[in-house]
């Protein structure tokens, strides 16, 4: 239950909800597919380890590690995935990238004339 508390509201959903918000528009199909295919992947890892993984462990170790990490994540998405409801495209953008490049004044200007307008 731990596992899918934890899932449910962190891993489940932000990659995809993520993946079609944090690439500029010019990138945004190129890298939303290299994101979704790099998702496949991992739950393709974790699928084809599970058992070898509880056969070693056991069942509950295994979804205690399991559950774990996706308490680690969910704590990764409160901390460094911003909000972004009621934002358009173009604020989502100015946000990521006055938190990639927090020095550039340019940035901040244009998020705050943009909320200001808003």
């Amino acid at each position: 239950m731990l596992y899918i508390g934890f899932f449910a509201p962190g891993m489940g959903t932000v990659p995809w909800t993520v993946n079609s918000e944090v690439y500029p528009e010019e990138y945004r199909g190129t890298c939303g597919g290299m994101s979704a295919t790099v998702n496949w992947i991992s739950n393709l890892i974790v699928a084809q380890s599970f058992l070898s993984v509880a056969a070693a462990v056991g069942t509950g170790p295994t979804f205690l590690i399991i559950a774990i990490i996706a308490v680690l994540a969910f704590v990764f998405v409160l901390v460094y995935v911003p909000e972004t409801k009621g934002l358009t495209f173009d604020e989502v953008e100015l946000l990521w990238k006055q938190r990639a490049w927090p020095n550039n004044p340019e940035y901040a200007q244009n998020l705050l004339h943009n909320a200001n307008h808003s």
